[in-house]
């Protein structure tokens, strides 16, 4: 019996993607277990008090709590959040605050737009040096892929079955954030007291070159014990 491969997804738009995603995890039912964490934009919740506009702070921590002791494995938004001060690449850099090496795929319907936001004017009056300077920016957001919205739910399943997934890194912190409020107290004395979550986070953001030793701790306790029972 072949396993289905698990995969957690953030969905950021101005609109409701329940039907969408709904339709997508049926139709990939048999491969996929797909966990959808979908972000509406324009939620009565996150907008400003005693306003209709959007309060970034609140999205935040929106976003913070939903993927809070969870792996993500791809992001997507919408470029056209329908906010004239927030749009599908501020969602990025925001989602990368909270979740640094995130990759994305923006949507929209309207890529003038897009390009214009990027590098600062419509792609026919930009020069070359604007033009790669943009490329340049898009690929340091980790944005795989910028595409049609008609075109996503393609793209991000061709994306998924061919996303490995399977590096030690990956498999470790999806473990660890199973159990994430736990504290570590073994074997790796610097990382004493810190959450599961906490040591997750620093190797899938490769922030401190300690988690390398830590994994290879954990690995040489790993085999300790398999050779000790096997005895």
């Amino acid at each position: 019996m072949i396993m289905k491969q698990k995969k957690c997804i953030l969905v950021i738009d101005d609109k409701s993607q329940s039907a969408v995603i709904k339709g997508f995890t049926s139709k990939y039912s048999k491969d996929f277990d797909l966990d959808f964490i979908a972000i509406r934009i324009g939620a009565a919740e996150l907008k400003k008090d005693d306003s209709e506009d959007l309060d970034i702070d609140k999205l935040k921590t929106e976003i913070e709590t939903k993927i809070k002791g969870k792996h993500l494995d791809v992001a997507l938004s919408d470029f056209d959040l329908e906010c004239p001060y927030f749009t599908g690449l501020d969602a990025v850099h925001l989602v990368h605050e909270i979740r640094k090496n995130v990759s994305f795929f923006v949507y929209s319907g309207n890529w003038n737009e897009v390009i214009k936001s990027v590098v600062g004017q419509e792609y026919q009056k930009a020069s070359i040096e604007e033009l790669v300077g943009g490329v340049n920016k898009l690929l340091k957001s980790q944005i795989i892929d910028c595409i049609d919205r008609t075109d996503y739910q393609e793209i991000l399943i061709d994306y998924l079955k061919k996303d490995k997934g399977n590096s030690i890194e990956h498999q470790l912190a999806t473990l660890l954030r199973a159990n994430g409020e736990m504290k570590f107290e073994s074997c790796f004395p610097e990382f004493k007291g810190m959450t599961f979550n906490e040591i997750a986070d620093m190797i899938e953001s490769h922030s401190d070159a300690r988690s390398e030793e830590w994994i290879e701790a954990i690995l040489a306790q790993t085999i300790a014990y398999i050779v000790k029972v096997n005895q």
